[in-house]
């Protein structure tokens, strides 16, 4: 950085998407958690739903994280944000799938991802893949402070896990390690969300009291 070129912060995003950024963090924690939770109890169709609702709000978490990202480390976040799509592509039409088709016993056998053989199987772990790489690329953009530097390796090791269940799958690993990375996944998820949403909350703080009384 050159001697009179101003520093880049971490706090250039302007209020609007900081609030937006918040919400979606506290609707993703919301949506994370009650998925998990489902998913453990085998409550099918509301782990689907929460799945489904969990696509559209993960986008628009990651387009606020760019928002936030200071400017020469937008690559990085804009990387995240391609990466995200690869991951709602193919879980949206995975879910949406056994939302329709499969529900109506269309398909079942080949497309239920009750089913260890079914194709969909294969498009969950190659979806939560992208969601890793995702959050791997993003991760680079949180440097400043204990709660960036947090969400910094919790995205690290999200991103592993993420990168690891591809690997695992293609090289036929016992399913049951790999669900136990989807439990591992629905802990620091929702944890990351959380620190995501006190980021957002700190700048709407601090526009809050730097506007004249």
């Amino acid at each position: 950085m050159y001697a009179n070129e101003p520093p880049t912060t971490s706090n250039q995003i302007s209020r609007k998407y900081a609030l937006i950024g918040y919400w979606s963090a506290i609707i993703m924690t919301i949506a994370v958690t009650f998925s998990g939770i489902t998913a453990t109890t085998a409550m099918k169709i509301p782990s689907l739903l929460s799945g489904i609702t969990l696509v559209p709000i993960f986008m628009v978490f990651m387009a606020c994280i760019h928002e936030y990202a200071p400017s020469d480390m937008k690559f990085f976040s804009r990387l995240g944000l391609l990466f995200s799509t690869g991951y709602a592509t193919l879980i949206g039409f995975n879910y949406y799938m056994q939302l329709t088709l499969v529900r109506q016993n269309l398909y079942s056998d080949v497309f239920a991802m009750d089913n260890p053989l079914s194709i969909m199987i294969v498009i969950e772990a190659l979806g939560y893949g992208f969601m890793g790489l995702a959050t791997l690329s993003t991760a680079f953009v949180f440097t400043n402070g204990k709660v960036e530097k947090a969400i910094r390796w919790l995205f690290i090791f999200n991103g592993i896990l993420g990168v690891g269940g591809i690997i695992g799958y293609a090289l036929g690993l016992n399913m049951n390690i790999l669900l136990g990375g989807l439990i591992v996944w629905d802990i620091i998820m929702p944890i990351s969300s959380v620190l995501m949403a006190i980021l957002f909350r700190r700048v709407l703080k601090k526009d809050i009291a730097s506007q004249p009384a």
